[in-house]
Order: structure tokens, then C-alpha cells, then sequence
């Protein structure tokens, strides 16, 4: 279960279980995924927080990790809300979006096989169910 709340980024420190960053790139009208080689599927940049690290900076930190994409500014759309079926723990990961003209190069890493850009109807193979809700928020 999953549901998307607009607040301000001044807020999301009210909400807790709060959780790791989403970046949400947009690129040529189309979405950028990066193939996760441990679920084995398509998701978007995203990750937990280092210690003392804003979510921003998360976001930020994370989509260069997993896509080798820098960006210096991204934009706070909102708060994804998260059920656990199994354990029905809440958490709140904080979503953040920008667009950019071109992708930059990507390397192979320990968690990224491949990056690509998505135009939210290809058939790609599977990709994280909670992300693709994020496009509905987003889009």
C-alpha cells in the first residue's frame, strides 16, 4: 500500500518512519531506471541516508551512485507513504525530481548493471512495483 503526500519539504521531518531518498530524473520525456543487480529489476535511484545526510542530499548522492548522473539541484515533490504488508511498518521516503538535457556516462557498479531511459510504456522487463506508483504522483 502505498500513497503520496504533498507536503513542504520545511515538514517532512514531522514524519516518521522517515526513510531514504527517491530521484526521479526526467530526460527526453522520458524516465531514467537503473537496473538493480540484486532485486534483478528496474527501479529509480534511491537509498538510505548516511548519518547527518539531509534527504536531499541523499537523493542527490544516491542517483550519482547508481547512474553516475550529477546533479547540483533537484527539486522536493513530496512524501511517498509506504505500508510493509508483513510487518504493516509506515515509512515515508522523501521524492525528489529534475529534468536534464542529456544523460551523462554511466560505469557498471556493484548495485547498477544498466541505466536507460523510460517512456513509461515500453516493456522493459520487471520493475519495482512502488516506483511505478511514483509515476502516477509525478507525471
Amino acid at each position: 500500500m502505498s500513497e503520496f503526500l504533498v507536503v513542504k519539504e520545511t515538514e517532512i521531518y514531522t514524519y516518521h518512519r522517515l526513510a531514504g531518498s527517491y530521484a526521479v530524473i526526467k530526460c527526453d520525456d522520458k524516465y531514467l531506471l537503473c537496473y538493480n543487480t540484486l532485486r534483478k529489476q528496474w527501479e529509480l535511484p534511491a537509498g538510505k541516508r548516511e548519518m547527518d545526510e539531509t534527504p536531499n542530499d541523499c537523493a542527490i548522492r544516491e542517483l550519482y551512485e547508481e547512474t553516475g548522473q550529477i546533479v547540483l539541484d533537484i527539486e522536493f515533490k513530496g512524501l511517498l507513504k509506504v505500508k510493509n504488508v508483513i510487518n504493516n511498518e509506515i515509512k515515508y521516503n522523501p521524492v525528489y525530481f529534475t529534468t536534464l538535457e542529456k544523460l551523462q556516462p554511466f560505469q557498471k557498479n556493484n548495485e547498477t548493471f544498466e541505466i536507460r531511459l523510460w517512456d513509461l510504456e515500453q516493456k522493459i522487463g520487471p520493475i519495482d512495483e512502488i516506483d511505478l506508483k511514483i509515476f502516477d504522483f509525478i507525471n
